[in-house]
Order: C-alpha cells, then structure tokens, then sequence
C-alpha cells in the first residue's frame, strides 16, 4: 500500500485559525508568527471546473539549498519509478499532529490522495469577499477524507511512533515519514485496520463551532 505520513500543527477543526482554533506544537513559525499554512487543511473546498469539493493538505517538507518545499514521492512505498514524475495517485496520506507536548497522535486522513512533488498554488475565497494566495501538496476528494474529532485522538490506537522512540522507525525531524522499514510492518498494518474500521464522527464538516 502506498502510505505517506505527515506532521503539521495541532488544531481541532482545520478550517481557519480564529480565537476558537489557535495552531499549537507546529515549530518556530508557528510559534512566532500565529499562523499555518495548514489551517485550512480540512475545509471542504469547490475549485473551478472540478464538480466534487476536495480539500486541499499543506505540509511544510524538509528544504535544502538546490530544492526547495519538494516533496520525494519516490519514496513512497511501491512509488521509485516515480523519480521524475509531478505527481503520485492513490496513496493514503495520514496527518498526524502533537496531542500534548510530546505524543504524536493520528488527527486524520486522505484515503486516495494526490501527492504532489511541488507545491500547488490556489487561492483561498473567504465570505467577505476577500481573497489569499495559498499552497497545497496533497489534494483528495472529500468523501474520502476524515477528520477525528480532538477528544478522539488521545486514544492509544491513534498514537505514531517516532524513530527516537522505536530506534528503528518512525517520524524523525523532518515533518514527513515514509514508512518503508521492515520494522513498521506492524504498525502500519495495525493502523490501516483501524481507519479501514473507524466509524465514528467525522468532523470535516463540522461548523457548529463557528457560530
């Protein structure tokens, strides 16, 4: 299965930071600035020309001095031959945020994803009118995505591994993680039965809190 883990910063709804949904645990940008480009990462969005809503993930990869906010779809499980492709289909991208100051935890998911190399501009329409540039790597349609409600996500089976932890596999620093060690087999396994089994509420259209 192709699999793709991402960090971003904790928030409960995903639609637009506003004094109700504040980004916490999301590095020093976060910390400094008040703001993530990961706020809108579970907003049900209509674009142009496209008849379903999909919603539209950001995750900040890992830059270096040649290539900057790349993303390496090659890595992906099953997806090497894709080295010099723009793009990945099908994978299933689990978004994953600090719950407290320390544990990784499962806030939701893309089921069918497209995975981006590079960053994909579109801009944000907000209901006065106004506008904003944003980027997105990670597009799906929004029948196949899940956001679990926060009181959801402090539950054991939800929890994330890091490598520091395991000693083997697991996020490091980078906020990305490709699961390709023999050693998260398990994990992953584990994991996949519980999304393929959750039943429970989805908070992707969950707007009660905005009034």
């Amino acid at each position: 299965m192709r699999i793709l883990f991402l960090r971003i910063a904790s928030m409960k709804y995903y639609k637009g930071i506003c004094p109700e949904d504040q980004p916490m645990n999301g590095g020093s940008y976060v910390a400094e600035t008040g703001e993530a480009t990961e706020e809108f990462n579970f907003l049900p969005i209509s674009l142009d020309g496209m008849e379903e809503e999909v919603c539209l993930g950001f995750v900040e990869p890992k830059s270096n001095r040649s290539i900057r906010n790349t993303l390496h779809i090659e890595r992906i499980a099953g997806c090497a031959a894709l080295r010099n492709e723009p793009f990945v289909e099908d994978v299933l991208v689990v978004w994953c945020a600090t719950y407290d100051t320390r544990a990784f935890t499962v806030v939701g998911w893309y089921k069918h994803a497209t995975v981006f190399r590079e960053l994909q501009p579109w801009t944000m329409e907000f209901d006065d009118g106004s506008e904003a540039e944003r980027d997105f790597n990670v597009s799906a349609k929004v029948d196949d995505c899940v956001l679990l409600p926060f009181g959801e996500r402090n539950r054991a089976i939800w929890s994330v591994p890091t490598a520091r932890e395991t000693r083997s596999h697991g996020f490091g620093q980078a906020m990305v993680w490709y699961p390709t060690e023999t050693a998260a087999e398990g994990f992953l396994k584990r994991l996949v039965e519980n999304i393929e089994n959750y039943k429970g509420e989805n908070h992707l259209r969950y707007f009660d809190w905005l009034s």
